[in-house]
């Protein structure tokens, strides 16, 4: 059992079936704080979201657990003039799981001096794998980030039992997203290994023979940065 684990012990905070009512007062808390900015819940610019840091963003995205995300940053890839970010997004997360994943990557000193965690893309995806919750980690293109919170450690037990209040919390809808993916998760993985960034936001690529799996989530991301990218 680890600081984070710890912690949200200390506040009171147990995870349980549905959204209990703790889930709704933290997600209602912070929901005012993105009004504003403090220093737990604080406006930050684009081009200061660093790898390891939780954040809350405002994206535009015709999908509201997009829209809405609370994340983890795990990397950042160029693409032409703009920056791809790599983030672990909740909204993919049972409650249940959420401390479990980021326990282990969490230390004391980390809470006391809020430092960024030092976790990449690989670790976070392998951990994620492990539990076939893979595919929470999603792209957000830069120029689509409206606004965006860093979320400082000493709230994370809180932020990490929370959504924005226009994001209904469904454990069955998100258990039923985990069954139908579980069959194909070696087939998806496989093209994830073999994908590029290109493959995702060049439009002039033909992606119809080269991914089935990730077909349809290319094509997601390639609409969205149409609509709001530009």
């Amino acid at each position: 059992m680890g600081e984070l684990i710890n912690r949200t012990r200390l506040a009171g905070l147990v995870s349980s079936d549905g959204a209990p009512d703790f889930f709704k007062k933290n997600s209602f808390d912070f929901y005012q704080k993105y009004l504003k900015s403090d220093e737990d819940v604080k406006v930050t610019n684009v081009k200061d979201i660093y790898k390891g840091g939780f954040y809350f963003l405002h994206y535009k995205d015709d999908s509201n657990w997009m829209k809405w995300s609370p994340v983890f940053v795990a990397d950042f890839k160029k693409y032409s003039n703009q920056i791809i970010i790599f983030a672990v997004n909740f909204n993919f997360l049972p409650l249940e799981l959420r401390v479990a994943i980021f326990d282990k990557y969490i230390t004391e000193k980390d809470f006391d001096k809020n430092n960024f965690l030092k976790v990449n893309y690989q670790a976070m995806y392998k951990e994620l794998k492990s539990l076939g919750f893979e595919y929470a980690i999603v792209e957000y293109n830069g120029i689509q980030i409206v606004k965006a919170h860093r979320i400082s450690l000493n709230s994370l037990p809180r932020f990490i039992y929370s959504q924005h209040p226009k994001v209904k919390y469904d454990p069955k809808k998100l258990l039923q997203i985990w069954k139908a993916k579980l069959g194909s998760r070696a087939e998806r993985d496989k093209e994830i290994s073999q994908s590029t960034i290109d493959d995702f936001y060049d439009v002039s690529k033909d992606i119809s023979q080269k991914f089935t799996q990730l077909e349809g989530h290319i094509k997601r991301v390639r609409e969205s940065m149409n609509k709001y990218g530009k």
